[in-house]
C-alpha cells in the first residue's frame, strides 16, 4: 500500500506543478467571474433615469410624496394635457399619464413614444394606490401595495418556490453537476495522456520491476482523485468569493439571500466521488489499451456527451422524477450525477437512491481499477499494439494482432 501512495503522490505533484494545470484550475472560476461581471455591466448599461408626467385632477393624487422615493424615477405633475404633451414632444418627460376627471372612474391613459420600464410604471401605480388608501392603517397599506405572494409547491415533494420560479439556490446542485462534468473532461485529458505517454516511452516497464501493475494503476487513479479534490476546493472557494463580492459589494440581486439546500449539494458530492473514481479508473484502463495519446482525447468528447445526456432529458425527468427513466439514469454511473441533480429541482431524492447510485459507481470503480491493472500487464507484452476489451476478461488469451 505504501508503494501505491508513493505513486499517487508522484502523479499528484507531477500534474500540479504543470503550467497547464494552473490554467485548468483557474479557467472555470475566471469564466464564471467574467460571465457574472459581464451580466452586471449590461444591467448597469440598461439602467436609465425615467421621468414620468401625470395630469392629475383633484382626488387622484393629493400627496405626491406618498410613494417611497425611487432614485431612477421622477414624477412631474401637469395641469393640462396640452402641457404634458408639449413636455413629451420636447423630451422633458418619457411618458405621461392622463388620469380620469373622476377619481371613482378608476381609469387612466398612458401616453408615450416608447414604453417606459416596468419599474417606473410601478412607481406611478404605487403612488396612486397609496393616495387612494390615505387614512388606512400603515400595515394594511403596505400589504395591499406588496400584492400577492405566490409560493409554488411541487406535487411529489415538499419543494417550494417562493415567487413561483426556482432561484439560484435551487440550481446549485446542477451547478455542482456542471463542475463535476468539467472535472471529468480535464481528467480524460491529463490522466489518460500521462498513461499513454508513459507506455510510449516504456518508463512503466521500468517501474513494474518494483511495483505490481495493479499498484501502479491504483496509484495513478488515487493521484487523479487528489488532483480532482484540489480543483473542487479551489473552485468552491472562488465561487464563494464571487457570490460574496457580487452580493454585498456589487449588490447583484440574484447573488443575494442565497439559501442553498446543503443536503442536495452533499448528495451530488456523495455520488460524484465514487463516480469520479470509476471514470478515472476507466480512463486509465482505456489509456492502457490505446497506442496513441490523441485517441484518449477523442474518448473525452464521448464522455462529455454521456455526462450531459440527462440535461437533454431534463423536462421528462422533472415531469416524472420517480419514473423508470429517472431511476435508470440515476443508477447508471455516467448519468447519475446530472440526473440526481436535475431531479432535486422538484423532489428531495430519497437517501436510499443516493446510496444505491454511490454503491454501483464504487463497485464499477473497483472492478475497473482491476481491469486497468490487467490491461497494463497485457499491453507490456504487446508493445505498440492495441488491446481488445474482451481480452481483459479472465480466461481470455491475448490474441496476436
Amino acid at each position: 500500500m505504501s508503494k501505491t501512495w508513493l505513486i499517487a503522490q508522484h502523479h499528484f505533484l507531477e500534474e500540479a506543478r504543470k503550467r497547464t494545470f494552473l490554467l485548468v484550475l483557474l479557467a472555470l472560476p475566471l469564466f464564471i467571474a467574467f460571465a457574472a461581471g459581464l451580466g452586471y455591466l449590461f444591467s448597469l448599461l440598461q439602467e436609465d433615469h425615467t421621468t414620468l408626467g401625470y395630469v392629475g385632477p383633484a382626488g387622484w393624487v393629493t400627496d405626491p410624496q406618498a410613494s417611497p422615493s425611487n432614485p431612477d424615477v421622477t414624477l412631474v405633475r401637469f395641469d393640462t394635457t396640452a402641457d404634458a404633451q408639449q413636455a413629451l414632444e420636447e423630451g422633458e418627460v418619457d411618458a405621461y399619464y392622463v388620469l380620469s376627471a373622476s377619481a371613482d372612474a378608476r381609469q387612466a391613459q398612458l401616453i408615450y413614444y416608447e414604453a417606459p420600464p416596468y419599474s417606473a410604471a410601478r412607481t406611478m401605480t404605487d403612488l396612486v394606490r397609496r393616495n387612494r388608501m390615505a387614512g388606512q392603517p400603515a400595515a394594511l397599506v403596505e400589504r395591499a401595495i406588496a400584492g400577492a405572494h405566490v409560493t409554488v409547491h411541487t406535487g411529489e415533494s415538499d419543494r417550494a418556490y417562493p415567487g413561483g420560479d426556482p432561484t439560484l439556490s435551487h440550481f446549485l446542485p446542477l451547478i455542482a453537476a456542471g463542475m463535476f462534468t468539467f472535472l471529468v473532461i480535464t481528467t480524460f485529458g491529463y490522466l489518460g495522456e500521462a498513461v499513454v505517454i508513459e507506455k510510449e516511452s516504456r518508463t512503466m516497464e521500468v517501474l513494474v520491476t518494483s511495483v505490481s501493475a495493479g499498484q501502479m494503476m491504483a496509484g495513478k487513479v488515487l493521484g487523479g482523485l487528489g488532483i480532482a479534490l484540489l480543483q473542487i476546493v479551489v473552485w468552491v472557494a472562488c465561487l464563494v468569493l464571487i457570490v460574496v463580492l457580487g452580493g454585498s459589494l456589487l449588490e447583484i440581486e440574484w447573488l443575494q439571500n442565497l439559501d442553498p439546500s446543503w443536503r442536495d449539494i452533499a448528495m451530488v458530492f456523495a455520488v460524484g466521488l465514487p463516480v469520479y473514481l470509476f471514470l478515472a479508473a476507466l480512463t486509465t484502463a482505456l489509456a492502457a489499451t490505446l497506442v496513441e495519446s490523441q485517441e484518449i482525447q477523442q474518448m473525452g468528447g464521448l464522455a462529455f456527451l454521456l455526462l450531459f445526456f440527462p440535461l437533454y432529458l431534463l423536462v421528462p425527468l422533472i415531469q416524472a422524477p420517480n419514473g423508470p427513466l429517472a431511476l435508470g439514469l440515476s443508477f447508471f454511473p455516467f448519468t447519475s450525477v446530472a440526473s440526481i441533480a436535475g431531479r432535486s429541482l422538484v423532489i428531495e431524492v430519497p437517501t436510499w437512491q443516493i446510496a444505491v447510485a454511490a454503491a454501483i459507481a464504487l463497485a464499477c470503480g473497483i472492478v475497473t481499477v482491476w481491469l486497468a491493472g490487467r490491461a497494463f500487464r497485457l499491453s507490456m507484452l504487446r508493445y505498440g499494439q492495441r488491446l481488445r476489451w474482451r481480452e481483459l476478461l479472465p480466461g481470455r488469451r491475448a490474441e496476436p494482432s
